[in-house]
């Protein structure tokens, strides 16, 4: 019986107060082990709040994914694959079958924060990246003109997988410079890679600093 391969995993979630309302895991396996475990997504932070702003307060959604098919005779036509808001309705009358007195959706309020003497507004929503579970970055956010539709949207969602998409080409220029300092390092300093892999942080910018 083969034993179970372990996979490292990144984690984007996006959450409404305590909600998770959108989530998208990807590998981390194809990056090497000091790029995975030491990831600074900082310089892209402004950009992933400001599309997340955008697309949580778009006044319209498409909320149903079609898939084109073909029948017997080879037509083409466009079969409903998923019906976010019909299925979300579906489970809310289920529960409210069961439990009548319930609220399910309640309507997250805007408030005012004062943030760097500025006064922001809005819904207070929250992104993560995480790997294996562990938090790299976490930011609050604030959403003027929150659209609760958005949850049930496809736009959402493809917005989401697009900042993954993003994020994992920027990681994966991090990870090609680190792979060519690793060869300048062993070149210059005539180490191999395994007492490159041992040095601090610290002491591995220094040797960096010192070729340039």
């Amino acid at each position: 019986m083969s034993e179970k391969v372990y996979e490292n995993v990144f984690r984007f979630s996006l959450y409404q107060g305590n909600n998770v309302i959108c989530e998208k895991v990807f590998t981390a396996d194809k990056f090497n082990p000091v790029s995975r475990y030491s990831v600074d997504i900082r310089e892209i932070i402004p950009s992933i709040v400001t599309r997340l702003q955008r697309t949580l307060s778009q006044k319209f959604y498409e909320t149903t994914f079609y898939h084109d098919k073909r029948d017997d005779d080879g037509l083409l036509y466009s079969e409903i694959l998923y019906d976010f808001i019909g299925y979300k309705q579906n489970l809310i009358n289920q529960m409210k079958a069961k439990y009548p007195e319930t609220v399910f959706e309640k309507i997250p309020q805007s408030v005012k924060q004062v943030i760097s003497d500025k006064i922001i507004e809005g819904v207070e929503c929250k992104f993560g990246l995480y790997i294996n579970d562990n938090p790299i970055v976490e930011r609050l956010f604030y959403v003027n003109g929150y659209n609760p539709l958005a949850k049930s949207s496809i736009d959402l969602v493809y917005v989401v997988e697009d900042i993954c998409d993003k994020i994992f080409e920027y990681l994966k220029k991090i990870d090609v410079k680190h792979m060519w300092d690793d060869y300048d390092l062993i070149n210059k300093y005539s180490m191999s890679i395994y007492q490159i892999r041992e040095l601090p942080k610290n002491k591995r910018e220094d040797l960096i600093r010192k070729m340039v």
